[in-house]
């Protein structure tokens, strides 16, 4: 099976053009937003991604870390177009593959290290499967899925496998809530992001200063988080708190790593899903 990258590209397929409107515009006022990150064939990049560094310096820093897997599954393969729905949809589900692994059969989820940290497998034939299936159930096209796409198809995974599926959502009146999502998160249950422009980040500590890497998407994404950071500075222009999560991104470029919730993105929903 050939493995195509996905690298977060927006709707140029569904556009045609380089010099199109982004993705978070919506086909119409009333309809839902699509997800729908593409495929590029080719590995080239557009002007929907770029890369930044930003540079904190402080006095003193203080951080608050919470991981449910010491390296959680960050599958990125995509069977056509516009599908990162599904391929989210798979890093969650290999999530709970931990937990009853007929949920992907022919695959190993994980192993303990230590006898105490999880380290979950890398991506296989089976995983290709599960995201080509689950491609199928959520009704992907062209144009992306839905997030009401998405819980249908996960719902339909989870009945198949006669499991059962609870998820809530972690907003409230209408702006993502930390606090929500990291209690899910410390119940052992990932959040699924559905956002508008989107980063994944990589963070460099030194004596007085961090160095944090982005790659940058203006497009609509769905990614699932893992884990969350708290970073909290004290600098000369006073206090400054980042909020991240550890997330699978579904970008081959950059398949996991920090998603800073306050920085060049909008979250439209997130979900903790719980299988069980």
């Amino acid at each position: 099976m050939i493995q195509f990258a996905t690298i977060g590209l927006s709707c140029l397929l569904m556009l045609g053009t380089l010099g199109a409107a982004p993705c978070a515009t919506l086909k119409k006022q009333d309809e839902e937003p699509h997800y729908c990150d593409t495929i590029v064939y080719n590995g080239t990049n557009d002007d929907t991604h770029s890369t930044e560094i930003v540079r904190r310096d402080f006095i003193s820093r203080e951080k608050s870390v919470y991981d449910l897997a010491i390296i959680a599954p960050a599958f990125t393969y995509a069977p056509a177009v516009s599908c990162c729905a599904a391929v989210a949809g798979a890093n969650l589900i290999g999530f709970y593959d931990r937990y009853d692994e007929d949920l992907i059969p022919n695959h190993k989820s994980g192993s303990l290290i230590g006898g105490v940290a999880y380290s979950y497998s890398v991506q296989d034939s089976a995983t290709f499967a599960l995201t080509e299936t689950l491609y199928d159930y959520m009704g992907i096209d062209e144009t992306g899925a839905t997030e009401a796409q998405f819980v249908d198809g996960i719902k339909k995974f989870c009945k198949e496998k006669d499991k059962s599926v609870t998820i809530t959502s972690c907003m409230s009146s209408g702006s993502f809530s930390f606090s929500k999502a990291k209690t899910y998160i410390e119940a052992n249950q990932p959040i699924v992001f559905f956002v508008s422009g989107y980063n994944v980040g990589y963070l460099s500590e030194d004596e007085n200063y961090d160095s944090i890497g982005y790659y940058l998407s203006t497009a609509n994404h769905v990614m699932v988080g893992f884990g969350y950071s708290v970073y909290n500075y004290v600098t000369t222009k006073g206090n400054l708190t980042d909020y991240y999560f550890n997330v699978a991104s579904g970008v081959a470029i950059k398949p996991a790593g920090f998603y800073n919730i306050n920085y060049k993105t909008r979250i439209i929903d997130a979900l903790a899903i719980n299988i069980y």
